[in-house]
């Protein structure tokens, strides 16, 4: 099913209740820790996936699908999740008044003045690539999303070099970046 988020989560909670109605207390548990995990996916991927455009703060960039998981008995002991990126381009280039993927702005805006060090971040630099970054957003929040990946099971040494990756591309695109802020 492609859905947006909160769609997505009425559809899972429908299904966990009417999956786990007539069966035992590990089956419900069960069925509430997939939603929790398949909910926790959710600002990994907007991070990742969701950018500020024209007409909306949260605007998804990507489409999702996930496929829940039922055994014979109709319970559910499974979820699937498939993300597509649909804006490639956003990376490079965007309309004036928008922003690029927010995991950038995070990154930028959450990171400590260690990981800022270990990630060639100065404190106050202007990539020409991340345009708008005075605009503060609610996603624009880092520790929901390292959060998020801890509940997913992507432990610290695994996102900081997830973060390397990102800064490795960062500072490829942002080659114009100008110079930091006095």
């Amino acid at each position: 099913m492609l859905q947006q988020t909160w769609t997505s989560r009425c559809l899972m909670k429908f299904y966990a209740v009417v999956a786990t109605s007539p069966t035992s207390w590990e089956n419900h548990k069960m069925a509430e820790r997939i939603e929790q995990r398949i909910l926790n996916s959710n600002p990994v991927m907007e991070a990742f996936g969701n950018a500020c455009t024209l007409r909306n703060n949260n605007s998804s960039r990507f489409g999702k699908f996930i496929q829940l998981q039922l055994n014979r008995a109709q319970q559910m002991t499974g979820a699937a999740v498939q993300t597509y990126l649909l804006e490639k381009t956003r990376v490079a280039c965007q309309a004036s008044s928008e922003r690029n993927f927010h995991i950038f702005y995070q990154i930028c805006k959450g990171a400590s003045e260690e990981e800022r060090v270990q990630w060639h971040l100065p404190k106050g630099s202007i990539f020409s690539w991340l345009p708008n970054p005075e605009r503060t957003l609610e996603e624009d929040c880092f520790e929901v999303t390292r959060e998020a990946m801890l509940h997913l099971s992507i432990d610290t040494p695994t996102q900081n070099n997830i973060f390397k990756v990102r800064r490795r591309a960062m500072l490829l695109i942002g080659r114009g970046a100008r110079q930091p802020l006095s």
